[in-house]
């Protein structure tokens, strides 16, 4: 078939998509003078007919239209920004080249990214995603082949393996996913899941600077000092409220801004004078002592004594630090960016009731990257209810006190300091009192909240090295030094989380909340099933999914050393680990490279999961997930151990923790009952795990 033909099976899924009800679509990109009824909002039909004018500038006037060369998207933004879809006359030696056919298909994704359900959100946003599509289509072009049938064409895919830029080739590949997902939108296949399954395998070694995974000793003091800091607040949040509403009443009616000697808390200590029309009550630490609540403050902000000039400003510093241990707890356990954790408003929290895992807590927040959404979900832990209400509590009191609250509303959680007591240049208008975008972690660790981490907590030791250093080998070796301070950053919090689902045999373990590097079992599989009903934010599964790969070839390097041993002896370890090796037995006294394990396990040329024993290497479903339950991996069935299994020798401890824990449960079970040997059948696993390990030393 030539590429200028059209095939049956194109016209068929021209003909279903042209049933799509165009409800659905709306322009992403928030445009002034573009209302909802403007003819560029949406399309008239689907696909668009040529003569639909898809940009207009601010006068009315038609700038480009659907069939056109080039879309110039420049009235819509700050920069000059034209798409060039390669069917027109060449207009300069670097420009594309694509036949018609394929250049209306490009057309169609870039109506459908910019115009389709869950558009994006910005001009160059479009653009970017245009030309990632743009690359794969215009191989198809030179190949001679329709892009909707390049899933027919192994040999042609490679060709477009080689022409993706490497660093964002995994960007590319989820972009491709979401094309699939869309097809009966698109009316037409980009490429089928095996075809996308071969591009993944054939990504190219790329060694971009990594993100920090911060060590596990030094996240859980981070993670700890944060829930200690929402802890005393909700201890003490009914004093906190009151003394807050307080102050605010003393500024109403001593009204300092016309005069600031009638600032109600400035005077020595036991100074207390009543006038006729306004109060002078003496430093603000006599009314903090008051309620109760003055050394709650000092032990976050430091003294706040007349006599060291805080005063009732170190109650609004405190509500500030408060703030932003919310927005750390957030983002670490939900994945999210700064600024979409400074984002979310008093409604974001909400609870699905999954049929497997029960009540699932989810965020509801706006996506700040490549697809911004304003209804994106992020699954989160359960711990993360009472930072929420910290927050709409802190929210209230200022919105409250600068007379913005309103019943029913859904502001933002994250607001400014809008006390009437602070006079600074730095504060905002009240009508737009939101945080904005906070500032550096390691500004608000160091300069603005010291006290919010012990700093010698933070101080990096050998094995905080070892293990940083493990996870990302690019490392800044100048920066991160024994005895050094670590640095965080907002962005850490996201790659760390992601590397802890899937660096411990625990992730399916449902006692597992915030100590240590553990954050929730529901988190990784729900992302895993999909569940694309709910929004869930795509760019976090897409880290997750890569995590897995990094996570997973690491402990293939680990699993050549003795640390794994198999029940069926060192031969039987050699030959499950001899598909990552063309086949050849496995040396297991040299070390092998992390990436090649990354690369033959991203090519399903070798199975490996972890486990709560070690390791699961088949490289298939299993009946099990062997960590929920461990009985049939170790033989507590009484059956022969599974085949696949490798054990663990560094498991040990938590292993026997877990048999305590379970023999304990036993003896409050009543005998001879399903549960009963469940259970047994689990101590009888977990045992042979320990006969296995002790004769293997």
């Amino acid at each position: 078939m030539s590429i200028g033909v059209t095939s049956l099976k194109a016209r068929r899924e021209f003909e279903m998509a042209d049933k799509i009800d165009l409800s659905e679509f709306g322009l992403g990109i928030t445009v002034p003078f573009i209302a909802t009824d403007s003819e560029c909002f949406r399309p008239p039909g689907w696909p668009p007919p040529k003569d639909w004018v898809w940009v207009r500038d601010k006068f009315g006037k038609a700038v480009s239209r659907y069939g056109d060369q080039i879309v110039d998207l420049t009235p819509w933004t700050t920069k000059t920004s034209k798409f060039n879809f390669g069917d027109g006359p060449k207009i300069r030696s670097t420009s594309p080249v694509i036949d018609p056919a394929n250049a209306d298909l490009l057309r169609r994704l870039v109506a459908w990214r910019g115009w389709g359900p869950r558009p994006v959100r910005a001009v160059q946003s479009l653009m970017s995603l245009g030309a990632m599509y743009r690359g794969l289509i215009q191989v198809c072009s030179q190949s001679g082949i329709l892009a909707s049938d390049l899933s027919r064409y192994p040999a042609v895919i490679d060709k477009v393996a080689e022409a993706l830029p490497p660093g964002t080739y995994h960007e590319a590949i989820a972009e491709f996913d979401r094309a699939w997902g869309a097809r009966d939108f698109l009316g037409f296949e980009l490429l089928n899941k095996e075809a996308i399954a071969r591009l993944r395998a054939r990504a190219p070694a790329y060694e971009p600077e990594q993100t920090e995974y911060i060590p596990p000793r030094i996240w859980t003091h981070i993670v700890e000092r944060v829930a200690a800091c929402i802890k005393d607040y909700t201890e003490n949040q009914g004093a906190i409220e009151a003394c807050f509403a307080f102050c605010i009443s003393a500024h109403q009616r001593n009204r300092p801004e016309n005069n600031r000697a009638r600032a109600p808390f400035k005077f020595k200590r036991g100074v207390v004078r009543q006038f006729p029309d306004y109060d002078l009550l003496g430093p603000f630490e006599m009314t903090a002592e008051r309620f109760g609540i003055r050394e709650l403050i000092e032990r976050w902000v430091g003294d706040i004594g007349y006599k060291q000039k805080l005063g009732i400003k170190g109650l609004s510093k405190y509500l500030s630090i408060v703030q932003y241990a919310g927005i750390i707890d957030i983002v670490a356990f939900t994945l999210m960016r700064r600024d979409e954790a400074a984002s979310v408003r008093w409604n974001c929290l909400i609870w699905h009731e999954d049929p497997v895992f029960g009540r699932i807590p989810l965020i509801q927040g706006e996506t700040t990257k490549t697809d911004p959404d304003n209804n994106a979900l992020w699954i989160t832990s359960p711990s993360i209810e009472p930072t929420i209400g910290v927050l709409q509590s802190v929210a209230k009191m200022r919105l409250s006190g600068a007379g913005l609250w309103r019943d029913g509303d859904n502001p933002i959680l994250l607001t400014n300091a809008i006390e009437p007591w602070i006079r600074t240049k730095m504060k905002l208008k009240k009508e737009n009192n939101n945080m904005g975008r906070p500032r550096a972690l390691s500004d608000v660790v160091k300069k603005d909240f010291p006290l919010l981490f012990d700093h010698r907590q933070l101080t990096i030791t050998e094995e905080d090295l070892k293990i940083a250093r493990a996870v990302c080998p690019t490392l800044n070796r100048e920066r991160y030094q024994v005895g050094k301070p670590w640095i965080p950053a907002w962005h850490q919090f996201r790659r760390t989380g992601a590397v802890n689902m899937f660096a411990s045999g625990e992730i399916s373990d449902s006692s597992m909340q915030l100590q240590m590097k553990h954050l929730t079992r529901a988190q990784p599989l729900y992302y895993g099933r999909g569940n694309t009903a709910l929004h869930l934010n795509n760019e976090v599964r897409v880290t997750l999914v890569n995590a897995q790969y990094e996570a997973m070839a690491r402990e293939l390097v680990a699993m050549r050393t003795d640390r794994f041993v198999s029940p069926y002896g060192d031969k039987h370890k050699a030959r499950l680990l001899a598909p990552a090796n063309n086949g050849e037995p496995v040396n297991l006294i040299n070390e092998a490279d992390a990436k090649h394990y990354e690369k033959v396990y991203r090519e399903h040329r070798i199975g490996g999961r972890l486990t709560a024993l070690g390791a699961c290497m088949k490289n298939g479903p299993c009946d099990g997930d062997c960590v929920s339950s461990v009985g049939g991996c170790a033989g507590g069935d009484g059956k022969d151990a599974c085949n696949h299994a490798l054990f663990d020798r560094t498991r040990a401890p938590a292993n026997q923790k877990r048999l305590d824990r379970v023999r304990l449960h036993l003896a409050q079970i009543t005998p001879n009952t399903p549960r009963y040997d469940q259970l047994l059948q689990e101590i009888r696993g977990l045992e042979n795990y320990f006969v296995c390990i002790n004769r293997a030393i």
